[in-house]
């Protein structure tokens, strides 16, 4: 009997303990459900808020220029011929200064050909003694008295390039006309074919400081003609 009472009352004992640990199950679910909603609620705040970064990130790439495409075509337009304009000055500045320096440091230059003329004619003393030292040069004079550059042309002959000149000398007594013509040589160094001094006052005289004209190379003759000649009189005689 003991046994039985001890037995069912252990029973009851577990049955109690069973109901009370359900109830506080049943108590504490609510407040862990709760709780896990909240932290997904956080996390998805801060994710979304991650999101919303990113996006505000991601606009920073997008362009703002809301321009029609008409006006953007004029601008590309404006831009390109402007440059095409910068282009065109620079190449023009670039033949400009390519002829000026071509014009001062070549040797065949009217410059140099004249600074070397200029010399021969000041210091040769035939030249001295006529019109008086010291001597100074210069090219054609205009009407109000400006002396202008020096008159030369530039001419091919046999196939050699040549420049003919003509400027004047002064000097303490009179004055005279300096007349030349230059060449490239058989060595390819630049000469005088002649360069003469004509004194202004008279007598008239010209002082020869050069004179190459016999040495002029002289053309080959086409014997085409003279061939053909010769062919139609031997035909003839046949």
């Amino acid at each position: 009997m003991a046994q039985s009472i001890l037995l069912r009352s252990f029973m009851l004992h577990r049955q109690r303990v069973l109901l009370s640990t359900a109830a506080r199950l049943r108590c504490l679910a609510p407040l862990h459900l709760s709780s896990r909603v909240a932290q997904e609620a956080r996390s998805g705040g801060s994710s979304g808020g991650g999101a919303l970064q990113e996006s505000s990130g991601g606009g920073s790439n997008v362009s703002t220029d809301v321009r029609p495409i008409g006006e953007k075509i004029k601008e590309n337009t404006k831009t390109a011929s402007y440059t095409a304009i910068i282009l065109a000055g620079l190449g023009v500045t670039g033949i400009m200064f390519y002829a000026i320096f071509r014009e001062l440091f070549s040797k065949e230059s009217s410059c140099n050909i004249y600074s070397k003329a200029l010399e021969r004619v000041v210091e040769d003393p035939r030249v001295q003694d006529a019109i008086g030292a010291p001597i100074k040069g210069f090219g054609e004079t205009s009407r109000r008295g400006r002396r202008q550059h020096v008159a030369h042309s530039s001419f091919e002959r046999n196939g050699v390039p040549h420049m003919r000149m003509q400027f004047y000398v002064q000097g303490l007594r009179n004055k005279a006309t300096v007349q030349l013509e230059s060449r490239r040589n058989s060595a390819g160094k630049l000469e005088f074919r002649y360069l003469f001094v004509q004194l202004d006052h008279y007598p008239r005289t010209t002082i020869v400081l050069e004179d190459n004209r016999a040495y002029d190379p002289t053309p080959e003759r086409s014997s085409s003609a003279f061939g053909n000649l010769a062919l139609m009189s031997n035909s003839r005689d046949k």
